[in-house]
């Protein structure tokens, strides 16, 4: 069963690095990465700073986690961010998803 599964999710295009099984994801840790490697790009807000960074702040984790599994993997290109997620383990890439994921998305129209 857990083989189908693993299968499953290949062919729908989903990393199994997204499930690691057993692990429990840390938002403490999340943010520690993202204050080290994401801040000065991504901005201390988690709102873009310029055009080609994307805003990060209350996606979904999945989708995040996805998105840096991908560029880990090669499969979507950007030299900075691969260089920012080489080293980085499969639950590494779920704290920083996670971190960010749980952060309130502001309210864009206050002003």
């Amino acid at each position: 069963m857990k083989t189908f599964i693993v299968s499953l999710l290949v062919l729908c295009g989903l990393s199994t690095a997204v499930y690691a099984e057993g692990y429990q994801v840390d938002i403490e840790r999340g943010k520690a990465l993202a204050t080290a490697q994401c801040e000065s790009c991504h901005g201390l807000a988690m709102i873009a700073m310029a055009k080609q960074f994307p805003n990060l702040r209350g996606q979904k984790p999945a989708y995040l986690n996805k998105q840096l599994v991908d560029f880990k993997a090669g499969l979507r290109l950007d030299p900075l961010m691969q260089s920012q997620v080489s080293a980085l383990t499969a639950e590494q890439l779920q704290d920083v998803a996670l971190f960010y994921s749980q952060q309130d998305i502001p309210n864009l129209s206050a002003n």
